[in-house]
C-alpha cells in the first residue's frame, strides 16, 4: 500500500490577499547621487560629441568663405542657422540631463523639424533666384565674356562644395559615393560645355550640380546631428538603467504579515536566479555599442535602442524585481504551508515536529518537515513549487511506518490534511495516492540540507 499522498495546493487566492504586503517599491525611483552622476556623464558626452560638430562647422565656414559672393551669402545664412540650432540642442540636452523624459527628445526633434523647414524655405527661394539668373544669362548671351565668368564661378562653387562634402563627412559620404561621382562628372561636362562656347548650358549644369551637393551637405549635417543627439540620449538612458539595477539589487523585504523587518532584505540577484546579472551585462553591452568610436551605431540602431531596447530593459527589471519578491514570499508560504500541515497531523495523529529544511538549504527549493511518533513511525512533509511563477505548490505527505498501517488510515490522514488546509482558506485538491513506497532518502535530513538526493527527486 502506498504511503505517498500528493495534494495540489493552489495558493493564488491566499497569495492575492497578501500581495499588497509583498508589493515592491517602484524600480524607477531616483536615489541620491544617481541623477548627479547621470548629469556629469551626459555633460562629458556633450562636450565630446558637440566638440566634433563645432570643429566641422569651422571647416565648413572656412570653405564657404571661398565661394563666390552671391553663393557665400546664402550658405552663410544657412550655416548660421545650423550653428545656432546646434548650440540650442547642446544647451537643452545639458539643461535636461537627468530629467529622462520622453518629451525632451520629442521637443528637440520638433525644433530640428522647424529649423529644417526654415532652411528648406530658403533653399526654395535660392532655386527661384537661380532660375532668374539663368534667364539673365540667356538674355546676356551677346555678352559672352560676362556669361562665361558666371559659368566659371558656378563651376568653381560646385567643385568647392564637392570637396567640402568629402572633407566634412569623410565616413558618412560613402553611401552617397555614386551620387557624388555622378555630380563630379556633371561638372566635368559643364567645363567641357563652357570650353565649347556655351556658357548658358554650362551655367545651368553647374548650378544644378551645386544645388544637389549643397542639399547633400545639409542632409549629412542633419543626419549627423540627429545621430549624435540620439547617441547622447541613449548613453544617458542606459546609464540610468544601470543605476536602477544597482539600486534595486538589494532592498527591504516585506513579510507576509505586512510588517517590514529591519533585518529582512530581498536579494534580487539570488531570488531571480541570476537574471539581474544578465540584465546588467546586457545593458553594459549596449553601453559599449553606443560608445563604439571605430564602428559607431547609425541612427536606425540608436532609435531602436531608445525606443525599444531601453524600455524593454526597464520593463524586464521591473518584472525581475517583482518576480524575485514573489518567489521570496512563495518560499515563506511553503514554510507556512508545511507548518499548517504539521499542525494538523500533530492534532490528529500524535506526531511531533522534529526537523525542517529547504533542499540544499536553498530557500528557492522545496521545503521539508519531519514528524516523529513515539512508536518510531515518521512522516515527511514535502512542499515544492508546482512550477515557475505558478503561485501553486505540490504537497506530499510521505509516511514511513515501522508497523503495518491500514490503507484506510493513510487515506483518512490525507483527507484530514486537505480539510485542515481548506479550513485555513487554502485551496487544496483531494489527495491522490502515488504508486510505490516513499523513498527512504527523504528521511535523511542531513543529506537534504546538502542537496536533494538523486533517488528522491521524482516529482
Amino acid at each position: 500500500m502506498s504511503g505517498r499522498k500528493r495534494i495540489q495546493v493552489d495558493e493564488s487566492e491566499w497569495f492575492r490577499t497578501r500581495r499588497q504586503a509583498a508589493r515592491l517599491k517602484d524600480v524607477q525611483r531616483a536615489l541620491p547621487g544617481m541623477l548627479d552622476d547621470i548629469r556629469r556623464q551626459t555633460h562629458a558626452d556633450l562636450e565630446r560629441v558637440f566638440g566634433v560638430v563645432e570643429d566641422r562647422q569651422r571647416t565648413v565656414e572656412q570653405a564657404v568663405q571661398g565661394l563666390s559672393e552671391r553663393t557665400r551669402a546664402m550658405e552663410s545664412r544657412t550655416q548660421e542657422r545650423l550653428r545656432a540650432q546646434a548650440r540650442r540642442t547642446a544647451e537643452d540636452l545639458r539643461a535636461t540631463a537627468g530629467a529622462l523624459r520622453r518629451e525632451t527628445a520629442e521637443d528637440l526633434a520638433e525644433r530640428e523639424r522647424r529649423l529644417q523647414g526654415e532652411i528648406d524655405a530658403e533653399r526654395r527661394q535660392r532655386r527661384r533666384d537661380v532660375g532668374r539668373l539663368a534667364e539673365e544669362v540667356g538674355e546676356m548671351i551677346q555678352d559672352r565674356e560676362r556669361a562665361a565668368a558666371l559659368a566659371r564661378e558656378a563651376i568653381s562653387d560646385a567643385r568647392a562644395m564637392h570637396r567640402l562634402v568629402h572633407t566634412a563627412f569623410p565616413a558618412d559620404v560613402h553611401p552617397h559615393a555614386r551620387r557624388t561621382e555622378s555630380l563630379a562628372e556633371q561638372l566635368d561636362r559643364a567645363s567641357d560645355t563652357l570650353g565649347q562656347g556655351r556658357p548658358d548650358a554650362a551655367l545651368a549644369t553647374a548650378q544644378i550640380a551645386y544645388q544637389q551637393l549643397s542639399d547633400l551637405l545639409q542632409e549629412l549635417e542633419r543626419h549627423d546631428r540627429e545621430r549624435r543627439r540620439h547617441r547622447v540620449r541613449a548613453g544617458e538612458l542606459l546609464l540610468h538603467v544601470q543605476h536602477l539595477i544597482k539600486a534595486n539589487a538589494v532592498q527591504a523585504a516585506h513579510e507576509p504579515e505586512d510588517e517590514e523587518s529591519a533585518d529582512a532584505v530581498l536579494d534580487v540577484e539570488y531570488w531571480s536566479g541570476g537574471e539581474l546579472s544578465r540584465l546588467r551585462a546586457e545593458t553594459a553591452r549596449l553601453q559599449e555599442r553606443v560608445g563604439d568610436e571605430e564602428r559607431p551605431p547609425d541612427t536606425g540602431e540608436l532609435r531602436d535602442i531608445l525606443e525599444h531596447r531601453v524600455p524593454e530593459l526597464e520593463q524586464r527589471l521591473a518584472e525581475t524585481v517583482e518576480r524575485a519578491g514573489r518567489r521570496r514570499l512563495e518560499s515563506q508560504l511553503r514554510v507556512n504551508l508545511a507548518d499548517s500541515v504539521a499542525g494538523t497531523l500533530e492534532e490528529i495523529t500524535g506526531y511531533e515536529l522534529t526537523d525542517g529544511t529547504y533542499s540544499g538549504e536553498d530557500q528557492r527549493e522545496a521545503f521539508f518537515a519531519k514528524l516523529v511518533h513515539r512508536n518510531g513511525n515518521e512522516i515527511v512533509i514535502e512542499v515544492a513549487p508546482a512550477g515557475t511563477g505558478s503561485g501553486a505548490s505540490v504537497l506530499r505527505v510521505l509516511s514511513y511506518d515501522r508497523d503495518t498501517t491500514a490503507r484506510d488510515e493513510l487515506t483518512t490522514r490525507g483527507h484530514e490534511v486537505t480539510r485542515g488546509l481548506r479550513a485555513r482558506g487554502i485551496a487544496a485538491s483531494d489527495p491522490e495516492a502515488e504508486d510505490g513506497e516513499p523513498d527512504p532518502a527523504y528521511q535523511d535530513f542531513d543529506t537534504l540540507r546538502r542537496a536533494l538526493p538523486r533517488a528522491a527527486t521524482d516529482t
